[in-house]
């Protein structure tokens, strides 16, 4: 099997993906200042870093998926932290819910959130 080991994610300040992130999904970090990056850490792999750019790039973002228990309570923490959603909890089949969103510097991210073994079990949901 192979798994994501590393995840970059870009970023136009550090400063401001340290705050957003580490206020939103409890991650640590590490700086490089001799490669101008961020580490992160998560409480599970895989973990990952930043890189600056100047400006958000409009294509090439790798789609991340973060796991979180309650997407629909996520989402309102997003808003609140100044970011904004672009998909709202999205059923995918019986195996979970996505939803997508930017952060304040407009980097595109998406959620995860797995149904309970219960819900799986039950009739599929029709897919996205």
């Amino acid at each position: 099997m192979h798994y994501f080991g590393h995840i970059e994610i870009p970023t136009t300040d550090f400063k401001k993906a340290k705050k957003f992130y580490g206020n939103l999904f409890d991650w640590t970090f590490q700086e490089v200042p001799e490669m101008k990056y961020l580490l992160f850490r998560t409480e599970r792999q895989p973990n990952g870093g930043f890189y600056l750019v100047k400006k958000m790039p409009k294509k090439g973002q790798v789609n991340v998926y973060i796991e979180v228990q309650d997407i629909e309570t996520k989402l309102k923490e997003v808003k609140k932290a100044r970011g904004k959603v672009l998909m709202k909890k999205t059923r995918v089949g019986d195996m979970g819910w996505i939803a997508q969103f930017t952060t304040p510097d407009g980097c595109i991210l998406c959620l995860w959130e797995s149904a309970p073994k219960e819900v799986a079990a039950q009739e599929p949901a029709p897919q996205i």
